[in-house]
């Protein structure tokens, strides 16, 4: 009975080290998913997700605050990288290991309050001067794919707020959960914008390279899906979208 206790003690500690296994965790400052106060601690949905799921898989490795472009061209190329909050399209569903989802988002053209621009279809936005983007995000890559080359790209959401604000946008592009603190971070105010075409819905996941051990990734997700089979999942959703469906 005791060698049988041994072999079993010895096993999960194998399993455990197969799953924890070291990963750069790279992340970028979006609110309400990635959250960073003034003293440098992350919060926010996607970040308690992680955190969570590290528990879980035995994992201590540290998430990192990256630039979007330097994260996803590491997790494009190099071994054990994991990206978060990404948006899971098409395009990139070859790319990389997936796990989620963590939530859902719509991207939206958003306005001047005062503007009278009308945007009713996406040829519409096409005849538009110029339409901020976050450079290299699924907003940037839909567009630029749809056939727009009126594209203005940044690394600062709340950039595009102030261009547009100077009139040196038309419109820019956002997510509806995201944009109010854009909005704040530019220094205006919600009822400064108005939304306006919602044009892409997608399922945000965590982004593991495709040279990350399989069994890395099949571990993550299944700490996942445990978090939402006990709920831990739904109170961490809820407590920064209380008001949004989980995803489905």
């Amino acid at each position: 009975m005791i060698r049988w206790i041994q072999t079993l003690a010895l096993a999960a500690l194998s399993g455990a080290a197969a799953f924890s296994g070291s990963l750069k965790i790279y992340t970028e400052v979006s609110p309400p998913y990635q959250i960073r106060s003034a003293d440098g601690n992350l919060s926010g949905l996607a970040v308690e997700v992680v955190q969570e799921i590290q528990k879980r898989v035995g994992n201590a490795d540290p998430i990192q605050v990256v630039p979007w472009t330097r994260g996803y061209n590491e997790v494009l190329s190099d071994p054990d990288v994991v990206l978060f909050s990404m948006g899971r399209t098409e395009d990139r569903e070859p790319l990389f290991h997936w796990v989620g989802p963590i939530s859902e988002i719509t991207y939206s053209f958003f306005l001047k309050a005062s503007s009278r621009i009308v945007i009713k279809s996406l040829d519409d936005a096409k005849k538009l001067g110029r339409i901020g983007v976050y450079k290299d995000d699924a907003r940037d890559q839909f567009l630029t794919k749809a056939g727009f080359t009126n594209l203005d790209r940044t690394t600062d959401s709340a950039t595009n707020v102030r261009k547009l604000m100077a009139d040196r946008l038309d419109a820019f592009t956002s997510s509806r959960s995201g944009v109010a603190d854009a909005v704040r971070a530019a220094g205006y105010h919600s009822e400064d914008v108005k939304e306006s075409l919602p044009f892409f819905r997608v399922q945000l996941c965590l982004a593991f390279s495709r040279r990350t051990p399989e069994a890395t990734v099949k571990a993550w997700q299944m700490a996942l899906n445990a978090m939402k089979k006990d709920r831990t999942y739904e109170k961490i959703f809820h407590k920064y979208l209380p008001n949004q469906p989980l995803p489905k």
